[in-house]
């Protein structure tokens, strides 16, 4: 193992399916800022994410009359 190769064996392993993604076109930029962010950060931005969710979902029900995911939409 050279001085330029990861130590850690879960980051050297996924080394590999990073290349591999990148090669078949998917920008991975996203999932290094992701990785910048600290654990509560990014709980931050899925709470927000959900509560957008919700909120979008709940327009729905009141403009269409119903929920579409329920089995009693007609």
């Amino acid at each position: 193992m050279s001085d330029l190769e990861p130590k850690n064996k879960k980051v050297r392993d996924a080394m590999p399916a990073c290349s591999a993604a990148a090669a078949y076109g998917i920008d991975l930029s996203q999932l290094d800022y992701i990785l910048t962010l600290t654990p509560a950060e990014r709980l931050r931005r899925h709470d927000a994410a959900l509560a957008l969710v919700l909120a979008v979902r709940e327009a729905g029900i009141r403009y269409y009359g119903f929920d579409p995911r329920s089995s009693e939409a007609p």
